[in-house]
């Protein structure tokens, strides 16, 4: 049973948006800006972002007497996988540019590639480590913006 009406506050989710599967694999991931990466020697690669805070909880921190001047920062080691993704994430490469280059890689069925770089993507947007840029077709039917974040 839904409570309120217009949905959440949430980001949409891909099927919000109407995309296509063919429209979604078009998409191309875009970096955060402020995530700062670091190699560690196991070749892994270490992320470290900004914490993303709910505006609530900002006001009950500022109401107890805790700073907020200080940015919160998180960490996020990729594995081998997860560290060639990101490695791969350019802003250039569609999603099925990055399917096709991980499956030939460590030589994956196409399809089993495609889950797990759509889930790892996604969970990447929803921490706000990168957003995706819509395909152009899908952007000019969206509005103006051809940037959402993803969800």
């Amino acid at each position: 049973m839904r409570w309120f009406r217009g949905g959440s506050s949430r980001a949409r989710s891909r099927d919000d948006w109407g995309l296509s599967r063919a429209e979604a694999l078009a998409c191309r991931p875009v970096r955060n800006r402020e995530v700062r990466e670091e190699k560690l020697e196991s070749g892994d690669v270490l992320l470290t972002f900004p914490l993303l805070v709910r505006p609530w909880l900002t006001g009950l921190a500022r109401a107890l007497g805790f700073q907020d001047r200080q940015v919160l920062t998180r960490k996020l080691q990729l594995d081998e996988m997860g560290s060639l993704t990101w490695a791969l994430v350019d802003g250039e490469r569609n999603l099925a540019d990055l399917v096709e280059i991980v499956s030939r890689q460590y030589r994956l069925q196409r399809r089993e590639t495609e889950v797990a770089i759509t889930s790892f993507l996604r969970e990447l947007g929803r921490r706000g480590l990168i957003g995706f840029r819509l395909p152009r077709a899908a952007a000019g039917e969206a509005g103006p913006s051809a940037d959402r974040a993803a969800g």
